[in-house]
């Protein structure tokens, strides 16, 4: 953010954030204060600052966060004293900014009336050696040229002469005759003009630069062991989490992939997370440790929710086992279909024990199926099993599964694996394209090049082809690897590349994290249609949506949920009499009277017959009367049914339950006006 455009958020502040922000302006970093003046409201401004000051009690868990009592306290003081010889404000003053930061003195010496001399002050600290600074040392400050107002003296950049009234016959160019002429005048006033540290004089008396990377240090020793980096996260995580929460973000590193799985014609989403840290607790009865990860998915086209999903990942272990998973580390795997489109991808997991959570963002591209030929995401993995069930899960190619590890390290004593996908195969690419492997070592050393090309036609034919091979060559040095692959037709074109790389690890003992993930069944795709029905929904395509709503429901007859549904996109694509006919298959079943009445008063509003609406509105609201849905549609029935007054109270009751409906705000002010502008009113 510019400075101007920081100051225009700034003054557009309620005074008493605009406060808040004076009051830590020198203690915070520019990330922070960038992220604070773009949130939308005070309710995120309240959530910030206590995160703000979260990252910063020196006694977490206690009731009183005694830096935050001190901040304060130094802020009412800069604000009361030292504004009175200047026309800017406490914490604005030279003096202000280094009280902020540093707090009050140890001790003061002023020298405000000493013959041939400006008036000076000098105040002394201890310091903090891990924030930098050292043990002992001084800030000077001083009224230059007959000034009303105290600035800060540098003694590289201002020089010991600004300290001295004019002098005749003085040589301001030799320090060390000025530093004599000042001990003359203030002896206790001689090495501060020189140094910031005491006794720490340069040669020929010259000041050092040492004293700017001191002052560096001071106006970063607020920050230091703060990472800021919660205050951008702040803005991706702040649905999700609790404020105490907030100081609980770990890191993880990740890895993401797009793939088809055997004979589903599309898409899928794999993503791995591998948390830096995993706390856990005890169950004294079980004699186990254990933790749960709850993860919070979505996908986004801009402000636009694709798909959302919760899912909960549980482990228990011996406490034999404790150990080797601290020290190597878990990676927890999962997938889900996904509709061809750009996207942005957020994984938010949290681990109830200790309530630590990490999460990622990460742009997506899903290619379209039947296009031209594709090669899907490469990954590259450290061992493969055959998995001859019919289960489905991440990183399944051809029924064998990949190991993978979010790092990509391999041990010296394995091999890497890559996991491949040629997809929108047509036969005469299948018969005469091939796919070409190189792997490059990054070492000048000793040099390593591998390379390896696969006939498309060795494999038997489909449309998408998984492929599994290792690459590079047994007993490969450690080094760091890039891996370029290339899809070329029977024309020598390149129709398609990809990279990705991996490392081999120095040591023969290198351990592998563990995994988890959850096994679905893959012999009824039913779930993954409706799955695809609800993006395409979402997406605006209500085309394609209806046909995968139709898939699931033939691959399940008895699915409840796709089939509420299909019924109300058959809604929004005003089919009313279809609709009137299938929700009879909801009728009698007691778990879905509610929606057979909604979806039945919603084909009967589309169909202008607003009794029979209301009616199934009103039998809807007697099973569960506070549904959003339920109240606007009654609410815009009575309106057409010439009943302003009993719309405007089913309205109010929806506001009650969610105020957050400007449209029906509007409508409501709009029955309020004609109600006043009547005849007689």
């Amino acid at each position: 953010m510019s400075a101007s455009a920081r100051e225009k958020a700034v003054s557009l502040l309620p005074e008493n954030f605009k406060t808040w922000y004076q009051m830590v302006y020198h203690l915070s970093s520019d990330e922070e204060k960038n992220v604070f003046l773009s949130l939308n409201n005070n309710k995120e401004r309240d959530l910030f600052i206590q995160a703000f000051w979260l990252q910063r009690d020196p006694t977490p868990g206690t009731t009183e966060n005694e830096y935050r009592k001190e901040v304060e306290k130094r802020f009412e003081y800069v604000q009361e004293y030292f504004s009175r010889s200047s026309s800017k404000p406490g914490w604005m003053t030279d003096m202000g900014k280094f009280y902020m930061i540093l707090g009050k003195p140890n001790s003061i010496e002023r020298f405000d009336n000493v013959f041939g001399m400006v008036p000076a002050q000098v105040w002394y600290f201890y310091g903090d050696a891990t924030l930098g600074l050292p043990s002992y040392f001084n800030v000077t400050f001083f009224k230059p040229n007959n000034t009303t107002e105290w600035k800060f003296y540098n003694p590289y950049t201002d020089g010991p002469a600004a300290l001295l009234m004019k002098q005749d016959g003085l040589d301001e160019t030799s320090f060390e005759s000025v530093y004599e002429k000042i001990k003359e005048y203030a002896p206790a006033l001689a090495m501060p003009s020189l140094t910031m540290v005491p006794n720490e004089i340069g040669p020929d008396f010259h000041p050092t630069l040492r004293t700017n990377l001191l002052i560096a240090n001071i106006y970063e020793s607020p920050k230091k062991k703060i990472n800021a980096n919660y205050a951008s996260d702040f803005l991706n995580y702040k649905g999700y989490v609790d404020v105490e929460s907030s100081i609980n973000y770990i890191e993880s590193s990740r890895m993401v992939s797009i793939c088809r799985y055997g004979s589903f014609r599309f898409n899928f989403v794999n993503f791995s997370l591998k948390p830096k840290r995993i706390s856990m607790d005890y169950n004294k009865e079980k004699d186990q440790y254990y933790f749960n990860y709850e993860f919070s998915v979505n996908l986004r086209q801009g402000d636009k929710f694709i798909y959302e999903y919760k899912k909960n990942f549980d482990m228990y272990l011996d406490p034999a086992n404790v150990n080797s998973l601290k020290g190597n580390g878990l990676v927890i795997h999962d997938t889900f279909p996904v509709i061809p489109g750009k996207y942005k991808l957020t994984v938010f997991a949290m681990n109830q024990v200790g309530k630590e959570f990490t999460y990622f963002e990460q742009d997506i591209v899903v290619p379209p199926v039947e296009s031209t030929p594709v090669l899907s995401t490469p990954v590259i993995g450290y061992r493969v099993e055959e998995q001859p069930d019919l289960s489905f899960y991440p990183y399944n190619y051809a029924n064998k599964k990949l190991y993978v590890d979010t790092d990509r390290n391999i041990r010296l004593k394995d091999n890497a694996v890559l996991g491949l996908g040629v997809y929108n195969l047509d036969n005469a690419t299948w018969e005469s394209g091939k796919v070409e492997i190189t792997v490059k070592g990054q070492s000048e050393r000793s040099p390593y090049t591998w390379s390896n090309t696969l006939l498309l036609k060795d494999f038997p034919f489909r449309e998408n082809i998984d492929i599994i091979r290792q690459i590079g060559d047994s007993g490969m040095n450690s080094d760091y690897y890039d891996v370029d692959i290339r899809l070329v037709d029977g024309a020598g074109k390149v129709i398609d590349t990809k990279h990705s790389d991996f490392s081999v690890a120095p040591v023969v003992s290198v351990s592998y994290a563990q995994e988890t993930y959850k096994k679905m069944r893959a012999d009824n795709p039913f779930y993954f249609q409706y799955i695809l029905g609800t993006q395409y929904e979402k997406a605006g395509n209500l085309e394609e949506a209806e046909k995968y709503y139709s898939k699931a429901l033939e691959s399940n007859v008895d699915f409840k949920e796709g089939y509420v549904a299909y019924l109300g996109l058959l809604n929004k694509l005003k089919k009313y009499t279809q609709v009137l006919v299938e929700v009879e298959k909801l009728r009698g079943d007691q778990k879905m009277e509610f929606d057979y009445h909604l979806i039945k008063a919603t084909a009967y509003f589309g169909m202008k017959d607003y009794n029979e609406a209301k009616e199934s509105l009103l039998r809807a609201n007697t099973i569960y009367n506070s549904d959003t849905r339920v109240l606007n549609l009654l609410g815009f029935t009575m309106l057409q049914l010439k009943d302003p007054e009993e719309a405007e109270k089913v309205f109010k009751a929806s506001l009650t339950l969610d105020s957050n409906q400007p449209f029906i705000k509007k409508v409501l002010e709009d029955i309020t006006k004609k109600k006043t502008s009547a005849p007689g009113k």
